[in-house]
């Protein structure tokens, strides 16, 4: 398989994903609540703590970044 072949491959494996997501009723339900959460807590002066190891550090830093720039 060549470069492009495999790019599209993966392209296709994240189409196929993000549709499996978007036709999973209790997926779409379960980060609803997250968010109503995540909401609820934010208007009742509240905080939320956002914790990782390695990248997963680095994804909750940048979440943290967006609540506190983008959505505060």
């Amino acid at each position: 398989m060549d470069n492009n072949e495999l790019i599209k491959l993966r392209f296709k494996q994240s189409i196929e994903l993000k549709q499996s997501l978007l036709n999973n009723a209790h997926v779409l339900i379960t980060i609803e609540n997250i968010v109503e959460k995540i909401c609820q807590c934010f208007r009742d002066g509240k905080k939320l703590w956002l914790c990782g190891n390695g990248g997963s550090a680095s994804d909750a830093q940048h979440i943290a970044a967006e609540f506190s720039g983008r959505y505060y």
